[in-house]
């Protein structure tokens, strides 16, 4: 076996060991319910009100308000289960309820808009091109008066594919001013952009955004819910987080999120430099292997992706193969969403959305690199790759 190599970073990033003792310590202190009115909650409530403070300026966000959640999809979930609300009454009105989802959406999302499919409320995908980017004309294309949520990814998890949510949201707008009914609710999932970009300036436009502190070096079970206007959540229980999401809050969680966020925020410029070094690397190297392809093809800096993210294809291996093949090697990468992984499609939903021919898309593999991760583990990988292509290929 070589040295470990982790090219996982887009399931999950290695967690900073000095946020993680920080917030640990101070949450073992302040140990009162922050719901409760006493010295302990007050002193609780402070910190968690602070950790809030601080991740809505890692963000960049100047207005809206901020609902801690227990994970990204908790976040995904919040304002598409808030159409339950008014369900009855429009089911009695003979109304129907309508939302759009893009097709390259994560499976929080899609599994979740197939769920509500199932009470009758009514579901347009929006395909992407070949390269993955959601066209904003498409999605504007689909909008009714019935509408009443679209929701289109920032950052797509398999390919890395940078979505243009700006002219989403424009185009929102303006269908909205021509069928004249109320602006639908726009939800963006910025779980993969967090870190890699500024959420406020990419994410203009969005009624909701939905984040994760285990994709910026967080703990795992913690996620948030930006919110640019007032949301009547489903889910009713104790009245915390303003009654969006009810249950004691993960004080812990909530601190180490928002000390991760703002590290990230201020490692932004460097992390992007780290990231396009890595990505040029990569490309470079996966271009001298025979056969094998980048998923879609792109150039190094290609302003339509994230750079720590890409989809490669080796045809004649199958994705899953490689990756246990790869790990048999100490090296780690995915086919996909980790979050997909027991899922029959195996991660291939998003490369058939967009085209990508059955072999290819059979043979892909993700590498999502960190700002941890070093020119000589790339060099690494592609050296065990191209071995096992030539041995493994059929």
């Amino acid at each position: 076996m070589t040295q470990p190599v982790y090219l996982d970073w887009a399931a999950t990033t290695p967690a900073d060991p000095e946020l993680m003792r920080r917030a640990l310590e101070l949450s073992l202190a302040a140990y009162g319910n922050p719901s409760s009115s006493h010295w302990a909650g007050k002193q609780a409530n402070s910190i968690l009100e602070e950790s809030r403070t601080r991740l809505l300026g890692a963000l960049g966000m100047k207005q809206g308000s901020l609902i801690f959640t227990a994970s990204g999809t908790e976040a995904d979930h919040i304002p598409m289960l808030a159409l339950l609300k008014h369900f009855n009454r429009v089911a009695s009105q003979g109304k129907k309820i309508h939302i759009i989802i893009s097709g390259i959406e994560h499976a929080a999302i899609d599994c979740q808009a197939r769920m509500l499919q199932k009470t009758g409320i009514e579901i347009s995908w929006v395909a992407p091109d070949t390269y993955g980017h959601i066209v904003p004309e498409a999605v504007a294309s689909h909008i009714r008066k019935e509408t009443a949520l679209i929701s289109v990814m920032a950052v797509n998890n398999e390919t890395g594919a940078i979505q243009d949510i700006r002219g989403v949201s424009t185009l929102i707008d303006d269908a909205a001013r021509t069928l004249k009914i109320k602006k639908p609710w726009f939800h963006v999932d910025a779980v993969q952009m967090l870190g890699k970009l500024p959420v406020a300036e990419y994410c203009m436009g969005a009624d909701s955004i939905a984040l994760s502190a285990h994709k910026i070096r967080g703990p795992k079970g913690v996620g948030a819910l930006w919110l640019g206007r007032p949301l009547e959540s489903f889910v009713c229980g104790g009245g915390q987080e303003k009654g969006i999401r009810p249950g004691t809050e993960n004080l812990f969680g909530a601190l180490a999120f928002s000390l991760a966020g703002e590290k990230a925020q201020q490692l932004l410029e460097t992390y992007i430099a780290h990231a396009q070094s890595l990505e040029l690397r990569l490309l470079e190297g996966v271009a001298r292997i025979k056969g094998a392809v980048v998923v879609p093809e792109r150039k190094p800096k290609d302003n339509g992706f994230v750079p720590s993210i890409v989809s490669l294809s080796f045809p004649g291996i199958g994705g899953e193969t490689m990756v246990r093949a790869l790990s048999d090697r100490g090296i780690a990468i995915s086919t996909g969403s980790a979050c997909s992984s027991r899922h029959k499609e195996k991660g291939r939903r998003i490369l058939n959305a967009m085209g990508v021919p059955e072999d290819i898309s059979f043979s892909s593999i993700r590498v999502s690199t960190g700002i941890l991760t070093s020119e000589h583990e790339i060099d690494i990988f592609l050296e065990q790759a191209e071995d096992l292509y030539r041995t493994l290929k059929t």
